[in-house]
């Protein structure tokens, strides 16, 4: 069968992965540090055990189970076997991921997890050896890196390929950090840590079907902002929008994987089978009130006047025309589309989402957009606070913004008055300018989520 390597970047005369320790002469200690970012989540004796979604008698005979992630302690001889050291503190590892995916956002959404009968679960030490199979690679290099191939090729052979199960390997020797199909599809990582193994893990999920990943799960190409989790050892949730790659409030809504004009495909992380269906609401890091169409330009092709927006004063509106990546691409920052604005000069030009989200009066909102215009220009941001006749009850706008070349978050606060029932979010120009801007990945925050010290997503996260 033809390989479909998944792997951090593709380079001319080899593959790139994850920027991880240096090969050493002797295989060092596997645990990493635990990421802290965006905030702090609990110590190991405080996270939630995941648990068993499915529980087999063979874990090598999945056929016919509910998808599932299978995880792996792989050894070889090398360093021999371990299992017995490591296999609690690989559990623990594995719940911190489930964690990380559940607080990532105000969705409750989980892993499923593959589990073996002959244990008792309802002990820690029975579940984390029910849910850890050991596994030699006889094929492992002593002395210098097991490459990824001969770690699935041995799993292959050993039985775990199942085409419902997803592997996550921690591996005990000199191997890699990356993730890799062949007819086994396995997220690996010679240094453990819960967010390194969460990160691969999501390869699987965003581009299993893909030779190449421009955007997914990486911060490459002319983005300046990560995509999900592009950074495991430091920063742990997996997007913090809900618009790059990883959407739980519309799994419906798909993120395009490239961004030339004719590449049509398309992902959403959060649809993945080997993860619970997301439902609404919990208390996660992030949320949002706005749909994914109006977050960006979801459903309409370039040039088209875009849906669930409008406009009013100097200036008209546009899907943004494809372009070069590195300035006004139609599907630049977040996998879906971007709104060209082209401002005139003789009146005040307003862009907004049509629809005004709820509120609750005497709550702050917060309200995110992401800029840049190949000239010059000023804009501001507006919050425009409704009774529930309809009626305007006041406005509050931002300081001026002077527009650049590069792709910028800007972001305006505001609480909400007696009366308000509904918002308004726009991008307001002041007359006597004449330019385009792009804009694009919109948010609106409910400041409500209990996570960050104002309730808010944080600015130093972006």
């Amino acid at each position: 069968m033809k390989l479909r390597r998944i792997m951090s970047a593709i380079a001319a005369g080899g593959l790139v992965v994850l920027a991880m320790a240096s090969p050493v002469a002797a295989f060092a200690p596997p645990y990493l540090d635990e990421p802290t970012g965006p905030y702090v989540l609990p110590v190991d004796a405080n996270v939630p055990k995941r648990g068993c979604t499915t529980t087999l008698s063979d874990p090598k005979n999945a056929s016919g189970s509910t998808p599932a992630i299978q995880v792996i302690y792989a050894w070889h001889d090398g360093g021999g076997n371990n299992y017995e050291t490591h296999v609690e503190q690989i559990a623990k590892l594995v719940d911190r991921m489930d964690l990380e995916l559940d607080d990532s956002t105000n969705y409750d959404q989980h892993l499923k997890l593959s589990c073996r009968t002959g244990y008792d679960t309802g002990t820690y030490s029975g579940y984390a050896r029910a849910l850890v199979v050991p596994e030699k690679i006889e094929a492992g290099v002593i002395g210098g890196e097991t490459t990824v191939d001969k770690i699935t090729d041995d799993l292959g052979a050993a039985g775990y390929d199942n085409a419902n199960r997803k592997y996550v390997v921690f591996e005990d020797f000199n191997g890699t950090a990356t993730a890799w199909c062949t007819t086994t599809c396995a997220a690996t990582a010679d240094e453990w840590s819960s967010a390194t193994q969460l990160h691969e893990l999501i390869h699987l999920g965003a581009d299993s079907f893909y030779v190449d990943h421009p955007k997914v799960t990486e911060a490459v190409d002319h983005l300046s902002y990560p995509d999900v989790m592009s950074n495991p050892r430091y920063d742990w949730q997996l997007d913090h929008d809900f618009n790059n790659y990883y959407d739980p409030s519309e799994t419906t809504a798909t993120f395009y994987t490239g961004n030339e004009a004719a590449d049509t495909r398309k992902v959403n992380v959060a649809a993945w089978p080997y993860f619970t269906a997301p439902t609404c609401c919990d208390i996660g890091y992030s949320n949002d009130l706005l749909t994914a169409q109006e977050r960006t330009v979801e459903a309409d092709a370039p040039y088209a006047t875009p849906t669930g927006f409008s406009v009013s004063g100097g200036g008209w509106i546009q899907v943004t025309p494809p372009g070069p990546t590195s300035q006004i691409s139609a599907k630049h920052y977040d996998g879906r589309r971007s709104l060209t604005m082209s401002v005139q000069s003789h009146a005040v030009g307003v862009v907004s989402v049509t629809r005004r989200p709820a509120v609750t009066a005497g709550q702050t909102y917060r309200f995110f957009a992401k800029m840049t215009t190949a000239t010059s220009g000023n804009v501001k941001l507006r919050l425009s606070w409704y009774n529930s006749s309809n009626t305007l009850i006041s406005s509050s706008e931002g300081p001026a913004i002077a527009l650049t070349g590069t792709w910028t978050e800007y972001r305006h606060s505001a609480t909400a008055p007696a009366g308000a029932t509904g918002v308004q979010i726009s991008v307001v120009s002041p007359a006597g300018q004449t330019f385009a801007y792009q804009l694009d990945s919109l948010q609106l925050n409910h400041c409500n989520n209990g996570k960050t010290a104002d309730g808010c997503r944080l600015d130093t996260w972006q």
